[in-house]
C-alpha cells in the first residue's frame, strides 16, 4: 500500500514554504493555536479534492500565461510504492466559498516517476482522470483524447503496465484520505434523535450529512454492512472497555407518506413513498438516552474511536482528538490511535505534547 512519504506547501494559508515528512504509520503535530497544524492537515485533504474534482477544472501547464497568471498554491506530494518513488506535483488556484472552504477552480498537475519509466521526463496527468480511468477499467471516452495519447506514450494504455498500476493505487490512497476533527461534534445538544432512510438511502429533507448526524447515519451503516468492526468498536467503548456506554441500538420504524403531482389536464396523481424512521438509543445502565443527551466529551470519544476503527481509509487525518475528553482517557485513546496506525497512516495534529 502507498504511503505519503513527504508533503511540500507553497503559499497556502499561512505555510509560505512548509515542508513535512509524515512518518509512515503515526505522526504528530504539536504547537500553540495559529502556528499552522490546521493547514497542513487542509493542504494534505486538497489533494483529495483533486482526485475527486470536476475534469473540466483541469488545465494543461502553459508557459504563454506564466508571466501573468497570480501566484498559486503549489503541493509537491512524494509517495512511496514497493521502494519507489512518485513525485506529484500540484498547481492550483483556489477560491473561498461562503462555507470558508477551498475549492479549486484551475490546476496544474505533473508527475515524475523514474522508478517506474526509466526516465526523468515529467508528464501531466491529473489525479480525477486517474480515478476516472480505473473505474472504467482502462475504457477511455472520445473526451480523454490528449490523455490517452500521453498515457500510451508512459505505457499507461496496457491495463496490467506498472505505471498504469502505480498511479491507480495512488489514486485510491488519495481518495481515501480521510478527516476527523472534535470540532465537528461539538454540542451534542444539537444532534437530531431519528433520521430517516428512504429506499436505504439517507433522506436529505431536514438532515444534514455531517457532523454528529453523518455520524448517527454511518455507525447505524457500520451496524448493518459490516457488523463484525461495529462489534469491535462496541467492545472499545462498553464496560469491558473504556465504560462510555454499554451499548447502541437502532430502533427502525416503517412510514409512508403520499405525495400528489398534478399531471396534464388537471388530473391528481398520487405517489405513496415509503420510509424507515431509524431511532439509535445508546445504552447507560437501566437508562436509555438520545444522542442529544450524552455529554460533549462522551459523544466526541465515541466518533473518534468509531472512525479509528471502522473507518478503511489509507491516511486519516486527526485534528485535536483530546478536545474536551478527560484527561483519565487520554492515554487509552492515544494508545488505540498508537494500534490503529499499524493498519493506516495517521497525521494527528494536537495542543498537548
Amino acid at each position: 500500500m502507498p504511503v505519503l512519504k513527504s508533503f511540500q506547501i507553497s503559499s497556502y494559508r499561512s505555510c509560505h514554504k512548509t515542508s513535512f515528512v509524515p512518518h509512515p504509520k503515526l505522526s504528530v503535530l504539536i504547537g500553540p493555536n495559529g502556528s499552522g497544524k490546521t493547514n497542513i492537515l487542509s493542504a494534505i485533504r486538497l489533494l483529495r479534492t483533486l482526485a475527486s474534482n470536476s475534469l473540466a477544472r483541469h488545465r494543461s501547464p502553459s508557459s504563454s500565461d506564466s508571466a501573468t497568471r497570480p501566484e498559486s498554491t503549489e503541493l509537491k506530494s512524494v509517495f512511496s510504492l514497493d521502494n519507489k518513488k512518485l513525485i506529484h506535483t500540484a498547481r492550483l488556484s483556489l477560491e473561498t466559498n461562503e462555507q470558508n472552504r477551498d475549492e479549486i477552480t484551475s490546476s496544474e498537475q505533473l508527475w515524475f516517476a523514474r522508478d517506474f519509466t526509466g526516465n526523468s521526463k515529467r508528464f501531466s496527468f491529473p489525479l480525477e482522470v486517474i480515478e476516472a480511468l480505473s473505474r472504467m477499467g482502462g475504457v477511455y471516452p472520445h473526451d480523454f483524447g490528449r490523455l490517452v495519447r500521453i498515457s500510451r506514450s508512459f505505457g499507461l494504455a496496457e491495463p496490467n503496465g506498472k505505471l498504469q498500476q502505480a498511479l491507480k493505487q495512488i489514486s485510491e490512497f488519495v481518495l481515501g484520505i480521510r478527516y476527523y476533527s472534535a470540532a465537528q461534534f461539538t454540542n451534542p445538544s444539537r444532534c437530531p434523535i431519528s433520521f430517516e432512510l428512504e429506499s436505504n438511502v439517507l433522506s436529505r429533507r431536514g438532515f444534514s450529512v455531517e457532523g454528529h448526524q453523518r455520524l448517527l447515519f454511518d455507525m447505524y451503516e457500520a451496524k448493518r454492512g459490516n457488523p463484525r468492526k461495529f462489534k469491535e468498536f462496541l467492545s472499545l467503548i462498553d464496560k469491558t472497555g473504556l465504560g462510555l456506554v454499554e451499548g447502541i441500538e437502532f430502533q427502525e420504524l416503517k412510514v409512508s407518506s403520499s405525495e400528489y403531482k398534478v399531471g396534464t389536464g388537471g388530473q391528481f396523481k398520487k405517489h405513496k413513498r415509503e420510509k424507515i424512521l431509524v431511532v439509535p438509543q445508546f445504552l447507560l445502565g437501566r437508562n436509555v438516552l438520545s444522542p442529544s443527551q450524552l455529554s460533549e466529551g462522551t459523544f466526541k470519544t465515541i466518533a473518534l474511536i468509531f472512525y479509528l476503527v471502522t473507518d478503511t481509509s489509507s491516511l486519516l487525518l486527526l485534528e485535536e482528538p483530546e478536545v474536551c475528553v478527560h484527561h483519565g482517557l487520554l492515554s487509552s485513546i492515544l494508545e488505540l490511535i498508537t494500534i490503529y496506525s499499524e493498519q493506516k497512516q495517521i497525521i494527528m495534529s494536537t495542543h498537548s505534547d
